[in-house]
């Protein structure tokens, strides 16, 4: 991996750093990770039986404050870089839970020299150190944050490297093409041509290929990351909030038998099998007059153009056939994509009328009732390969979508040039631009600021 020398000169001025790595508050155990170029001196005064230090080795010993006090007995384990997660000298200390003898270490270890590790730097020093690209640094962030098991499959295929490895290849191809036509520069008085431009123009059509397959998965890896939207409407008084408080088992929206009642949408979140669900209560649909329920059905209305999988209520005592049609209509309109799963409600209130005959293809929800079926098609739907978080290729970052697209239209601004038949000057320049982009998602070609936005957003101890 390539790295600027900027990035040498900042290793070279870092001093060790100190945090604590498990959770605030008591517990068994707390573990305090020391990193830095003089890890070993600024532990060695509170950890003076230890005369010599053998790498990954466990040690039990004692943790000593400057005056002599004896903290707490601990286990510690010493790495030695660059065979450590940061790439430096590393020092993880397992103390008993207790939040004064955490801070206490803490405390003692920052009067020896080192200073408190800021949000990601740990990581950020792994990255720096060339231990992780900047992919594989977002995705340990992301194997932390993640909470259900499709989220957790995909931040450790990338943790392995898998996007690393394909946005390398596309890169390097770039890189080579882009070399002959910057050679055919410097010889712009000899007329010579060394990129064949046919060549050019199939690598161009293979790269627009792959790099918008790697942007049309976004949508669904930063579903899979996020939670699957999962968006509930209806007319008012359909039910929706009611089903809402059964897949959560709690009374989170306000149901009456007023129509209207909600004005706003609600979201929460819940697991089902291996995968996270982001499920909204949205206002009724119909006409309105008042301002704010006016707003409500707006926003019902955006939220269903954004849902991978609606729940379309129907209330067959309250609703004619003709109007549900027609709302049915304007759903698939505002979500071609989406997965619609009909639900007949209230059918404890049906008195033995079967209104099951007139929408034959819903699934019937009473008091009690019907939720596991709901549950089963919702599963139907998602236990599919693609929602497992084991694809190669599966994007789940809105910061690589981003420089993905700036990427793709370089690229295409390159091809235009190319069947224009502009200059090797001009194709250069998007070519260029179209590395950068490309370079800027694995930290080949990165910013300082970047680099502070990603690691800002890690957890202090990571």
């Amino acid at each position: 991996m390539k790295y600027h020398e900027n990035k040498v000169s900042y290793l070279r001025e870092v001093k060790s750093i100190v945090a604590l790595s498990t959770p605030t508050g008591r517990g068994a155990i707390g573990i305090i990770r020391i990193s830095g170029p003089d890890c070993l001196s600024v532990v060695s005064k509170n950890l003076p039986t230890i005369k010599k230090w053998e790498p990954r080795k466990a040690i039990l010993t004692k943790f000593q404050e400057a005056n002599g006090n004896i903290l707490d007995e601990v286990l510690l384990i010493y790495f030695s870089g660059p065979h450590s997660y940061t790439g430096e000298d590393v020092i993880e200390i397992s103390f008993h839970g207790s939040p004064f003898i955490l801070e206490s270490a803490i405390n003692e270890i920052i009067k020896n020299g080192a200073v408190l590790a800021s949000p990601g730097e740990f990581t950020q020093r792994a990255f720096l150190n060339g231990k992780l690209d900047l992919v594989q640094a977002e995705a340990v962030g992301d194997l932390i944050a993640s909470e259900s098991r499709s989220a957790h499959m995909i931040a450790m295929s990338q943790m392995k490297g898998n996007v690393s490895k394909i946005l390398e290849e596309l890169r390097q191809k770039l890189i080579d093409f882009a070399a002959l036509i910057e050679l055919e520069l410097d010889f712009t008085e000899e007329d010579v041509e060394f990129a064949n431009r046919a060549q050019l123009s199939n690598l161009i059509t293979e790269l627009k290929l792959e790099i918008q397959k790697m942007i049309n998965s976004f949508n669904l890896g930063n579903a899979i990351k996020r939670g699957i939207p999962l968006i509930i409407v209806g007319e008012p008084n359909a039910g929706k909030s009611t089903l809402l408080n059964r897949f959560l088992e709690d009374d989170r929206a306000l149901v009456t038998d007023i129509a209207g009642t909600t004005r706003d949408s609600i979201e929460e979140r819940f697991k089902l099998g291996d995968h996270l669900f982001r499920i909204t209560d949205t206002a009724g649909l119909r006409k309105s007059k008042d301002k704010v329920e006016k707003l409500g059905i707006e926003r019902s209305w955006r939220l269903m153009s954004e849902g991978h999988i609606i729940l379309f209520l129907i209330d067959p005592l309250t609703s004619a056939k003709k109007n549900i049609l027609e709302l049915e209509k304007d759903i698939k309109l505002k979500a071609p994509n989406a997965h619609l799963i009909k639900i007949l409600t209230k059918s404890d209130l049906w008195n033995g009328e079967n209104y099951h005959l007139n929408y034959p293809e819903c699934i019937e929800i009473g008091i009690g009732s019907g939720l596991s079926q709901i549950k089963s098609k919702l599963s139907s739907i998602i236990d599919k390969t693609e929602w497992n978080g084991n694809s190669e290729i599966l994007i789940a970052n809105i910061r690589h979508a981003k420089a993905l697209k700036t990427s793709l239209d370089s690229i295409l601004k390159a091809e235009k040039c190319l069947s224009d038949g502009s200059s090797g000057e001009i194709i250069s320049y998007e070519l260029r631009d179209a590395l950068e982009s490309l370079g800027s998602i694995t930290g080949e070609i990165i910013a300082d600021d970047l680099l502070s936005s990603v690691f800002s957003r890690f957890c202090i101890g990571k």
